[in-house]
């Protein structure tokens, strides 16, 4: 009995570790990249948060064939934190990668 719970004790720990992992990836999604702000400024254009690049990039490039703007771009940022008023990722990978 005591086996039973401690193997049902370390699964439940188990699931609840991979549902409370946070998001690696931020995409940023320009839909007028003319007037693409910097990074730093860009909160506003926060469009999901996701856990790996290729999620990230397949989101952008939905968004990019559902845009009627042909001037539309998408960044993908890795860990990017707010400090204060300004954005700051540790990476960037761009939809032109």
């Amino acid at each position: 009995m005591k086996l039973r719970l401690v193997c049902f004790i370390s699964i439940l720990s188990l699931g609840l570790t991979a549902c409370t992992d946070s998001p690696e990836w931020t995409l940023l999604y320009y839909p007028d990249a003319a007037a693409k702000p910097s990074i730093e400024q860009s909160g506003e254009f926060i469009s999901g948060y996701y856990a790996s690049v290729e999620q990230c990039h397949a989101k952008g490039k939905g968004l990019l064939r559902l845009s009627d703007d042909k001037n539309a771009e998408y960044v993908c940022g890795h860990q990017c934190v707010a400090e204060e008023t300004a954005l700051v990722c540790q990476n960037l990978v761009s939809s032109a990668q």
